[in-house]
């Protein structure tokens, strides 16, 4: 399997969630950029596909009133000015040689555009692929990654209960179960399955160094003193 850029830590890697959007708006630049300086470990962010097939840094599937994917990369632009493509992003990120980055990429149910192995590709060619993970909601996504690339590191993300199950069955290295599902014992049963364990979106303090002391190997957050809490 391939190896994480996070594995055989002591504590838990700490990332900003979409950046700092405490600081600045999320999955921006400036975002980004606060969460260099806040001395965090790397950011989680979010790619989508436009419609020209420009792999885009943004979070909803709907601009307004429509889609993403049915939307041009000029017509994204106009809309919103501040957006990143994937490949501005790398490039920021190239000067931080230590700086770790969990890509989400972005699906809706059903829809085919080939994001996936051009994700893929894109993260493979880039210098920094040693340290970047890619996790998703979708199954189908991270097996088409897994087969395109099988050096990637992948996550599965789920904001209900799942046993490991399916991480398991996609023969996978990561889950990322939203924070309100893990105790310590689930934390034990997903490392005894081989899963290292990624928390989602952890802003209180108190939660943060209880899910540190639980064993989780990654903690997301929106705001750094939640997530300094845990290294307490």
């Amino acid at each position: 399997m391939p190896a994480l850029p996070f594995a055989n830590r002591k504590r838990p890697l700490l990332l900003g969630h979409r950046g700092l959007p405490a600081r600045a708006a999320g999955n921006t630049r400036e975002a980004f950029l606060a969460a260099i300086e806040a001395g965090l470990d790397g950011i989680e962010t979010d790619v989508q596909r436009t419609k020209d097939g420009v792999l885009v840094i943004h979070h909803d599937f709907f601009v307004g009133q429509r889609l993403l994917p049915q939307m041009s990369f000029a017509e994204l632009r106009r809309r919103l000015p501040q957006i990143m493509t994937l490949a501005q992003l790398l490039e920021m990120m190239e000067p931080h040689h230590d700086f770790l980055l969990n890509i989400e990429l972005k699906n809706i149910a059903g829809l085919e555009d080939g994001r996936a192995f051009e994700l893929a590709d894109a993260l493979a060619a880039w210098s920094g692929k040693e340290r970047v993970w890619v996790s998703s909601y979708d199954p189908v996504s991270l097996l088409k990654i897994r087969e395109r690339r099988p050096s990637l590191p992948l996550a599965y993300i789920f904001r209900l209960y799942d046993s490991g199950r399916m991480a398991e069955l996609l023969r996978i290295e990561a889950v990322h179960p939203h924070y309100g599902l893990i105790t310590p014992e689930k934390v034990t049963a997903w490392h005894e399955k081989g899963l290292a364990v990624g928390a989602w979106t952890v802003n209180q303090p108190q939660k943060a160094a209880a899910l540190a002391a639980a064993g989780v190997d990654v903690l997301m957050a929106d705001d750094a003193r939640a997530l300094f809490a845990a290294k307490k």
